[in-house]
């Protein structure tokens, strides 16, 4: 499989730019791994993110394609492992009261809230890159998962140079 390939799009916060940018997409026929919207940091402008099975070319191919719809302020693709991305999930297991303490502590190991709670039923938040929140998902399978929504990546790509988040050392440390 071809590595995952990440565009960000900065476009008008509007229905028709929005579905002007999807129909590109969707006439290429190109293999979409996730695809999320939502606001940015300025008023008025949505940032979508698009993750795609592709190579560099196709990639960039895309971005320069989507940068000519009306309504785009910018687009730019870039390979996932050069980004930071997180995607969130809400899940919801059924929640025995007998197992209820066990459920307690998968969701403690995984940093994951519940968000709400029924007789029978939990609905968990979590959030991590796709691997961890898979692995959470399948760590509540034996909690009888009954339902399953999960946004799909969101995505900023790393300042040149950047690596890992910082760490402290003695040298930082007064």
């Amino acid at each position: 499989m071809t590595p995952a390939q990440t565009i960000s799009v900065l476009l008008d916060a509007e229905l028709v730019v929005l579905n002007r940018a999807v129909g590109i997409l969707r006439r290429r026929n190109l293999s979409v791994k996730s695809i999320a919207v939502g606001p940015s940091a300025t008023p008025g402008i949505a940032r979508l993110t698009i993750m795609l099975h592709s190579d560099d070319a196709t990639a960039d191919r895309m971005a320069r394609q989507l940068h000519k719809v009306v309504g785009v302020h910018e687009a730019a693709a870039f390979p996932a492992r050069d980004g930071v991305s997180r995607e969130l999930a809400l899940i919801k297991v059924r929640a025995d009261h007998e197992r209820y303490a066990e459920l307690l502590d998968v969701a403690l190991l995984y940093k994951a809230a519940i968000v709400d709670e029924a007789p029978d039923t939990v609905i968990l938040e979590v959030s991590g890159s796709e691997a961890f929140v898979l692995s959470f998902m399948r760590a509540l399978e034996r909690f009888e998962v009954l339902e399953v929504a999960r946004t799909g990546a969101v995505t900023l790509e790393r300042a040149p140079g950047a690596g890992l988040p910082f760490s402290l050392t003695s040298e930082t440390v007064p």
